[in-house]
């Protein structure tokens, strides 16, 4: 998470997805699991980014003068299993001066693993009459909020619509309730787009339910004016599952977000 302070309809959002950090320990968080977090029953990789983000960017936000902003995000499930809750912990690979990179273990309810994330943040200096948010008061807000769960599908509630399976076209024009501070999308829904192109295109030409069970992010240049849209292609035979979508803001004619994704058929597991 870049910038803790977030409007209030992206807030309540971001809360109903069920990401929170943990009030004691700064390197924890968990995300309690609805049925519309999830596809085919599993648990979507964005709300996991999102819960990765949370954890690691509040962490860094704290204790770093600088802002932080996500340039990659990558995770692999460690197996497909159906969970309530999913708790997230965090440890630290490198703090450099310039880039700062953790990786996360996800458990469920029962401590089983579910899956392995890094993630990589970029310092940025505050602007002259900048001015950080109190971040312990963020965390407390958030760790604390109640809000209704979602009643409908995260990927229906951001606005993204499927325009084309074949070629893994999906759409979605940016609201105020996906934007972070600044005006770009949140690195999450971004997420979330990839990965559904991958798995609409995955399932149209494999003719089968899959889930993405692997993820590679590259956050290249947020998404603002839109509409943002996808395309997607299989990185040799479609019987590897290897997936790369481009993300391109049309609005402003560039590549936004590149996915690399690994997609798994249901009737394997």
């Amino acid at each position: 998470m870049s910038e803790p302070e977030f409007p209030s309809e992206f807030l309540s959002v971001m809360a109903r997805m069920g990401a929170r950090p943990d009030l004691v320990d700064p390197s924890k968080g968990h995300v309690n699991v609805n049925k519309n977090l999830t596809s085919h029953g599993i648990i979507r990789i964005a709300p996991l980014m999102l819960l990765a983000d949370t954890v690691v960017g509040m962490r860094l936000e704290s204790f770093v003068d600088d802002w932080t902003f996500t340039t990659d995000f990558s995770f692999r499930r460690a197996q497909t299993v159906r969970s309530e809750i999913i708790e997230a912990s965090s440890t630290i690979l490198r703090h450099g001066k310039r880039l700062m990179v953790e990786e996360l273990e996800y458990v469920n309810e029962n401590n089983i693993p579910v899956g392995h994330a890094q993630i990589t943040f970029m310092r940025t200096p505050l602007r002259n009459g900048e001015a950080k948010p109190d971040v312990a008061k963020v965390r407390e807000r958030m760790g604390s909020l109640e809000l209704p769960p979602l009643e409908q599908p995260v990927e229906d509630l951001a606005g993204i619509t499927i325009t084309d399976k074949a070629t893994g076209g999906v759409n979605m024009v940016p609201k105020e309730a996906v934007r972070r501070p600044g005006g770009f999308v949140q690195g999450a829904i971004m997420t979330l787009i990839g990965e559904v192109s991958a798995q609409v295109f995955a399932e149209e030409h494999l003719k089968t339910p899959c889930i993405v069970s692997g993820l590679d992010v590259r956050y290249l240049i947020g998404g603002r004016s839109g509409p943002l849209v996808t395309h997607a292609k299989w990185v040799g035979p479609p019987e590897l599952g290897v997936i790369k979508v481009n993300l391109v803001d049309e609005g402003h004619d560039v590549l936004s977000c590149t996915f690399l994704a690994q997609v798994q058929s249901l009737k394997e597991t």
